[in-house]
């Protein structure tokens, strides 16, 4: 994930280790996942028959509130559902990101 997020210009010094970043998911209020699918898919850590377990992940949904900025419901690279999309905290916000955020912006500063 690191290589994705140096090619997208964010300077190295600001990327946390996963392991740290996990640490901080328990005392989190709200996580916004952005298109992400299998790097935040909790089946890497619970079922055994998925293509992706044992794969490290963020664990996300230990936050109080989880929130998915997905196109649609389609699946990710590895072509499985995402539990994570289920889960009571989930709550799931279609459309384009970037134009997401931007409406997202507009909410909180007009608040």
């Amino acid at each position: 994930m690191n290589v994705l997020l140096a090619e997208a210009d964010v300077p190295y010094e600001k990327l946390l280790e996963m392991e740290v970043a996990n640490e901080e998911f328990t005392t989190t209020d709200v996580v916004l996942i952005l298109g992400a699918n299998d790097v935040v898919n909790p089946a890497a850590k619970t079922d055994p028959s998925s293509p992706i377990y044992g794969m490290p992940i963020l664990d996300v949904e230990l936050a109080k509130n989880v929130i998915v900025n997905k196109r649609s419901m389609k699946p990710g690279y590895a072509g499985i559902e995402n539990d994570l999309f289920f889960r009571p905290k989930t709550n799931m916000l279609f459309g384009d990101a970037k134009k997401v955020l931007q409406d997202l912006v507009s909410e909180i500063k007009s608040l």
